[in-house]
């Protein structure tokens, strides 16, 4: 049976991810389950071909071409890094929400499970959107004002007066040292044994976390082994210009 005459729910049983893609182009799946897609495209007025032709990509296990950061100069590694926490902040999280608070399991055991998700959920997302704002405000912006110094498009000294205490290899290590963001989440999720019989929107809720795990695992290693070998060289450098310019004077 091909797709457009599918029911939501068989469709997203087949590939979870297909309700995220789903999501992301006007549908929530959870709302039309017993609905064809062709019957929801219509309903939502969204294209069918084009729906289907979304979902085959991801059947047809189609990769993200590997960008290779390393060649790129670090103000275009920031944007890249900036592009992911917007998809975070915009995207990820607000289906990973919905799914939370779609919960309802009516087995005690489960429901205390989900219980201690729902009120722990809400809590990660705060903590992980002020640690990407703080990030993009202190750290982008630093690495950010050393790329314009050393294009000659700011003062050293300025730069230098503003941050007489910011150390970037400490940032470093300290950003290494908290990069597990999801320990308490998958804690929880270890206590929730996924099987066969476990309802549809568990099955999705747990592979969209453990994707989104994956996500900022790619996305600290790029930190860790791009942006900041790139950014202590940078500040190396303009530290060394800095000096060279005081002795001068």
């Amino acid at each position: 049976m091909e797709y457009s005459q599918k029911k939501i729910k068989e469709l997203v049983a087949e590939n979870y991810v297909f309700a995220s893609v789903l999501y992301y182009l006007g549908i929530e799946y959870y709302e039309f389950e017993e609905d064809s897609l062709e019957k929801v495209c219509i309903a939502k007025k969204v294209d069918l071909q084009y729906v289907v032709s979304e979902l085959e990509k991801i059947n047809q296990n189609e990769e993200i071409e590997n960008i290779r950061l390393l060649s790129f100069p670090i103000d275009l590694v920031i944007t890249y890094l900036k592009h992911t926490h917007f998809i975070f902040i915009k995207k990820d999280l607000p289906f990973l929400v919905k799914l939370v608070n779609k919960l309802d399991s009516i087995t005690p055991n489960l429901a205390s499970v989900e219980r201690e998700i729902k009120d722990v959920f809400p809590l990660f997302v705060e903590d992980f959107v002020h640690h990407i704002y703080e990030e993009e405000d202190t750290l982008f912006e630093y690495i950010s004002q050393l790329k314009a110094i050393e294009d000659k498009k700011k003062n050293p000294s300025a730069f230098f007066y503003k941050y007489p205490n910011f150390n970037m290899q400490k940032f470093a290590i300290d950003h290494e040292v908290h990069d597990d963001e999801m320990k308490g989440i998958r804690f929880l999720m270890d206590q929730y044994s996924i099987k066969e019989t476990s309802p549809l929107n568990v099955k999705v809720l747990f592979s969209e976390l453990e994707r989104f795990e994956e996500k900022l695992k790619v996305h600290a290693k790029i930190e860790n082994e791009v942006l900041f070998p790139k950014a202590l060289m940078l500040e190396k450098s303009v530290r060394q210009k800095f000096d060279s310019l005081i002795r001068l004077n």
